[in-house]
C-alpha cells in the first residue's frame, strides 16, 4: 500500500504545528531590539548623538549620482567601536550569525543626501564621513539629528543587516583622525588609478574591508575622477581587483614539485595553518 493511500483523508493538525513552532522559536532577536532601543535612549541627547564611531561608512546606490551617505555609530556607548567595523577579524574570532547580526543591527546609520562628486570635498557632513573612512581607528564625532531614530531593521538575502536609521543635519569631528601613511600616499597622487591604488593598499597589508570603505568614500583614483562609490559597488570592485592581482601572482609563481594538502580550521592562537606536505 502506498503511503499516500494509507493517510488518505488525514488532516494536518495546524494547531499542533503552531504550538511546536512556538516552542522552538527563539525570541533572542526581540530581546536584542529592546536593548538597542534602550541604548539609543541613552546615546541620543536631545537631537544629537555623541560618541565613538566605527571607521565605517555607508553609501547607498539609489538615485545615483544623488545618493544617501551615512556614518555608522554603535548605539551602545560602552561598546568597543572598532569591534563593530566589518573585518576579516570576525572570522578569526569565530563570530557566528547571531554575533554578526548583533553588531550590524547595533549600528545607528545617520544619513544625508549628497552628490557623488567629492574630489576636493573635506568639509561638512561628507567631509567628516571621508575623514572617518580613511582613519586608522574609531574617531569621536558629534552628529546632529533632525528626528528620533527609526528602529526598523533591514534584513535580506543580499545586503548586510542594518540597524536604526536617522536623518542627520550635520556632523563634527571631536578629534583629529590619524591617517595611515599608505592612504596619505594614494590621496596625494592625483594620477594614480583606483585599480593600482587598491592593489598597493592590499600589498601593504590592508584588509579588503578597509579598502572597501576607503574606495567608497571617494579616496582612491585619479583626482578629477574621485567619486563616492555605493558600498555594494565598492565591495565588487575591490574583490575583483584583488582577485586579478592574486591570479597574476599565482600565474607567475614557481611550479610546485610536491603534493601539498592545505586546510583551515579555527585555532585559538594560530590561524590559518598549513599542516601536511607529502613528497611524491
Amino acid at each position: 500500500m502506498r503511503l499516500s493511500e494509507f493517510i488518505e483523508g488525514f488532516e494536518r493538525d495546524e494547531d499542533a504545528v503552531q504550538r511546536r513552532l512556538a516552542r522552538e522559536r527563539s525570541y533572542a532577536i526581540t530581546d536584542h531590539l529592546d536593548e538597542v532601543e534602550r541604548q539609543l535612549e541613552q546615546a541620543v541627547q536631545g537631537e544629537a548623538l555623541f560618541g565613538s564611531t566605527a571607521p565605517e561608512i555607508f553609501v547607498g546606490r539609489s538615485g545615483y549620482p544623488d545618493v544617501s551617505t551615512g556614518l555608522l555609530s554603535p548605539v551602545d556607548r560602552e561598546a568597543d567601536a572598532a569591534g563593530y567595523a566589518t573585518s576579516s577579524d570576525w572570522y578569526r574570532r569565530e563570530l557566528g550569525i547571531d554575533d554578526v547580526l548583533r553588531r550590524r543591527t547595533g549600528l545607528l546609520n545617520a544619513t544625508r543626501g549628497a552628490r557623488v562628486d567629492v574630489e576636493d570635498v573635506w568639509d561638512g557632513f561628507v567631509g567628516v564621513q571621508r575623514e572617518v573612512a580613511i582613519a586608522d581607528h574609531p574617531v569621536d564625532v558629534e552628529v546632529g539629528l533632525d528626528a528620533r531614530p527609526d528602529l526598523a531593521l533591514s534584513v535580506d538575502d543580499i545586503a548586510t543587516p542594518t540597524g536604526p536609521r536617522a536623518r542627520a543635519t550635520d556632523a563634527t569631528l571631536a578629534e583629529n583622525p590619524d591617517v595611515p601613511r599608505p592612504v596619505e600616499k594614494t590621496l596625494a597622487d592625483d594620477d594614480w588609478r583606483a585599480e593600482g591604488a587598491i592593489s598597493y593598499l592590499y600589498r601593504r597589508g590592508f584588509d579588503v574591508y578597509d579598502i572597501n570603505t576607503i574606495l567608497s568614500a571617494g579616496a582612491l583614483g585619479q583626482g578629477s575622477r574621485r567619486r563616492l562609490v555605493p558600498t555594494r559597488w565598492s565591495i565588487t570592485a575591490v574583490d575583483d581587483t584583488v582577485g586579478e592581482y592574486l591570479r597574476g601572482r599565482t600565474r607567475n609563481a614557481a611550479s610546485v614539485d610536491t603534493v601539498q594538502v592545505w586546510y583551515n580550521e579555527y585555532m585559538a592562537n594560530e590561524w590559518p595553518r598549513c599542516v601536511y606536505r607529502v613528497s611524491t
